[in-house]
């Protein structure tokens, strides 16, 4: 996928933020709703309980004294008019809220009592206090500014909450009707900032501790990443320290283990190879001494021919074994000095090298290693293009070195077959037409061993260039 991290980290950390997200979601949603049953049943209870008395009140009254006292019980949020015909347009609402208003009414007013009731998000906003007597005008019977002078404002979080306003109808004993408009206040249907607060806090010190959880689990395989890339470069690197969950220490020592045997796997080819080139040199000496004896001087050529090619077929082969060891030691080396000795040596044997570009600071290598490969590319060239030219690009992370020469170039389906030990182009083995077919390999051994790449691809104009790529 795509829009998934690429690191281990990110994804972990992408899943358990995710679901913490929407497990604190989901709970917000349930701790909301309850929230809002137990304020209707709060608020839905208290107002139910006060239209009952106020309607018990109005049936203690004579008929004349009710408009006084409905103008005193006239106040916000719960507005009280007499003089408002029975409404039939008042349709029955059968939802949770309305059923259960209902329910907290007919306890308050009684089986045989008649009302309806409507809540719905349409109803007119309650009617303005009509005119008091002197002595019922003061602060607290007023409007408060920002409650009923609102509505647009509180419906929505009216409309959050399932809590609206609504209109309550009740028929008198005498057949007068009693028409109750509630607006509830903003501060009751707000949402809960604190709360929601405390879960936005909770939220995010669960993701830190869970983005240090998942970067302590997965630092110890980076660390074993990292030293995974660097053995490749230097066997004899420092052991990974055994330390840490059960699953890491088993993970370090086996690696550990594993570097112990690469070493003394190295270490026994190195004796063979120490063996086998002495018991090679030992025999071609002592047949070319033989050959010296030879009075036919025509047979005497092809034998020392023979054994010139034994010899450097051998020396070949050994140095391409050679090629991935590490027995020499690592060193900062100039190659800026090492390139135009390069130079030096290809114009004394009277061929020509040029030198483009310049390395800003040495180069951590093996020395006669990086040489070697160096000068197989540089013999590569100037065989097969009369001149060659050596660039350079350095970058604070790599060093970037291209041997390109003026020659015909490869065939694309053979720029990696040519880096297969002993395969030549050119098949016939002559000493006159090539060498071993090792060049290249022993070349791409050390790039490997010093933790780089090398490979060759075609010129646009002319020629073979070669691609020398080290880290730093």
């Amino acid at each position: 996928m795509p829009l998934l991290p690429q690191s281990l980290f990110g994804r972990l950390l992408l899943f358990l933020a995710g679901g913490l997200i929407v497990t604190q979601l989901a709970s917000v949603g349930i701790l909301l709703q309850d929230r809002e049953q137990a304020l209707y049943h709060t608020i839905g209870g208290h107002v139910a309980q006060r239209i009952g008395a106020i309607v018990n009140l109005l049936d203690s009254l004579q008929k004349t004294e009710r408009p006084r006292w409905a103008g005193a019980l006239d106040l916000p949020p719960t507005r009280l008019t007499l003089d408002l015909p029975w409404q039939t347009e008042l349709a029955p609402d059968e939802r949770y809220h309305t059923t259960l208003f209902r329910a907290l009414l007919r306890r308050q007013l009684g089986s045989d009592r008649v009302f309806q009731l409507a809540i719905d998000d349409e109803l007119p906003p309650p009617p303005p206090p009509r005119d008091r007597p002197r002595w019922l005008n003061s602060d607290r019977t007023e409007p408060s500014p920002g409650r009923a002078d609102r509505p647009p404002r509180w419906r929505a979080h009216a409309m959050a909450l399932g809590l609206r306003n609504f209109i309550v109808q009740v028929r008198l004993r005498d057949g007068e009707t009693a028409t109750f408009q509630q607006v509830l206040p903003e501060e009751v249907i707000a949402w809960p900032a604190r709360l929601l607060l405390i879960l936005l806090v909770l939220i995010v010190s669960v993701a830190l501790l869970a983005g240090l959880a998942v970067r302590a689990l997965t630092r110890p395989l980076a660390v074993l990443a990292a030293a995974a890339a660097e053995l490749g470069r230097d066997i004899r690197r420092p052991p990974l320290e055994e330390a840490g969950p059960l699953e890491v220490r088993h993970a370090a020592r086996a690696f550990n283990t594993m570097q112990e045997r690469l070493i003394r796997y190295i270490e026994d080819r190195n004796r063979i190879l120490a063996a086998v080139s002495h018991d090679l040199k030992t025999p071609i000496t002592r047949l070319r001494l033989r050959a010296e004896l030879l009075d036919d001087i025509s047979l005497k050529e092809k034998f020392l021919g023979d054994l010139d090619d034994m010899q450097r077929m051998a020396q070949a082969s050994l140095d391409f074994l050679r090629g991935g060891e590490d027995s020499e030691p690592i060193a900062a080396v100039d190659l800026n000095a090492l390139l135009e000795s390069l130079q030096e040596d290809a114009e004394e044997a009277g061929q020509t090298v040029g030198i483009d570009g310049v390395a800003h600071q040495p180069l951590r290598c093996r020395p006669l290693a990086l040489k070697r490969c160096l000068t197989n590319l540089l013999d590569n060239a100037l065989k097969y293009g009369q001149q060659a030219e050596l660039a350079v690009e350095d970058t604070p992370s790599r060093v970037k070195l291209m041997v390109r020469d003026h020659g015909p170039g490869i065939p694309d389906s053979e720029l990696e077959r040519v880096f297969e030990p002993f395969y030549r182009l050119e098949r016939s083995r002559s000493r006159d037409t090539g060498g071993t077919g090792l060049g290249l390999s022993i070349a791409r051994n050390v790039a490997r061993a010093h933790g780089g790449e090398l490979r060759l691809r075609n010129r646009p104009q002319e020629g073979l260039e070669a691609v020398l790529e080290l880290p730093r």
